[in-house]
């Protein structure tokens, strides 16, 4: 069995140990080491990443027990040095660390326990089986997690036994029944956990909560913590003073000039939607106007190149608002989209008429007797109108 070096001292970076065994695993090598100070994955917290020797450690698990160091080449040394991958495993205590303070918070506040906690490469959550939050309620929180900090608690762990256990006033209950260690902060948070962490609340820095969300009976939140929330402030302190030169205004007025620019934006909208639908009128007053008559039935049929399709519909309920008109209408983008419409006074089923030339470009589409809509292959886009376009004539030829 592998002496864990992590549990009694998180902030090795470097060691020496035996090899003990080495295997394929899963075309990898599966290392197995005397001592070793790598954390497997495991508690919602990803494992370390170094090397053992000159070979990368591509990842560390946990199978029956055993510690296996995953390395993409067999090693042939039994004596070894390995090192820690030190940047990913401080961020790791900072995140954890903060986890921990975090669920105290919510547990002494508002009698929430941890249900579940993540540690991920960009973002942390967790949680919490509270009922209600605000951001009243978000910013107790923070202010009690960083009064923490700023406290500088020390940190511990430790092994203990049944009966000491049971003088202890545990957060949660351990999920194992051997070799139960405890994680403590000062005297204010008392949790069994396996996990790396920092020696005092100081060196977790700042604990920022990002955002939150309802679930079904509980809420999960992101965080970050230390380093992480150091260059998420600087990240966005970047952006913020980027659109305020933009805008040429102070930070502190941002908020106003980007709702200034939401309700003119809203207005030109408007505006432009009140004038593209003046000019689609006109657009299909010209068709109509430009058009025969067949039988007294205007006939407009027209293909279009690079418009929005909502247009053509439009131009189309345009030209059927007229009396004895029908209106045969494609456009073509990346696909063809076809429309065919008709007053309300001629008798002649648009739906059929669509269904009968649809097949000319693979397509499929469907309406009602008065409209119907398709789509499908562009190459013969115009014969499919012209088609449809002759059929028009022939039913009018038969009233």
């Amino acid at each position: 069995m592998t002496y864990r070096l992590y549990l009694k001292d998180s902030y090795i970076k470097e060691f020496e140990a035996n090899i003990v065994e080495s295997i394929p695993y899963n075309d990898l090598y599966a290392v197995m080491l005397d001592k070793t100070a790598f954390y497997p994955e495991g508690g919602g917290q990803p494992s370390d990443r170094g090397y053992i020797d000159e070979y990368e450690v591509i990842d560390i698990i946990e199978k029956d027990g055993q510690i296996l160091h995953l390395v993409n080449h067999e090693i042939s040394n039994k004596k070894v040095v390995c090192r820690i991958d030190w940047n990913r495993r401080y961020d790791f205590m900072q995140q954890h660390t903060g986890q921990h303070i975090l669920s105290c918070c919510f547990l002494e506040l508002f009698g929430g326990n941890t249900d579940s906690f993540h540690l991920g490469m960009n973002t942390v959550s967790i949680e919490i089986d509270i009922k209600e939050f605000n951001q009243d309620d978000c910013n107790r929180v923070e202010s009690m997690a960083n009064e923490i900090i700023y406290n500088n608690l020390p940190i511990s762990s430790s092994i203990v036994d049944e009966e000491e256990l049971k003088k202890l006033p545990l957060r949660k209950q351990p999920s194992v029944k051997d070799n139960i260690r405890i994680v403590k902060i000062g005297d204010i948070d008392y949790n069994p956990c396996g996990g790396t962490h920092v020696m005092t609340t100081g060196e977790v820095g700042i604990i920022k909560i990002l955002k939150w969300e309802k679930l079904k009976s509980s809420y999960r939140f992101q965080f970050l913590c230390g380093k992480r929330a150091l260059m998420d402030y600087g990240n966005k302190n970047l952006v913020l003073q980027s659109l305020c030169a933009k805008l040429s205004v102070r930070d502190f007025d941002l908020e106003k000039a980007v709702e200034r620019l939401i309700e003119e934006n809203k207005n030109l909208n408007k505006q432009y939607s009140n004038a593209n639908k003046a000019l689609l009128k006109y657009e299909a007053a010209e068709l109509y106007n430009g058009s025969d008559t067949v039988n007294n039935i205007r006939i407009i049929k027209s293909i279009y190149y690079n418009r929005k399709f909502d247009e053509i519909k439009n131009i189309a309920s345009e030209i059927t608002a007229y009396e004895k008109t029908i209106a045969l209408l494609g456009v073509i983008n990346d696909n063809a989209q076809i429309i065919f419409s008709r007053s309300n006074d001629i008798d002649m089923d648009m739906n059929m008429l669509l269904k009968s030339v649809i097949p000319m470009i693979q397509g499929k589409g469907g309406g009602s007797p008065k409209t119907a809509l398709g789509g499908g292959s562009s190459e013969d886009l115009g014969n499919l109108i012209e088609e449809a376009y002759n059929s028009c004539l022939k039913f009018l030829s038969q009233l």
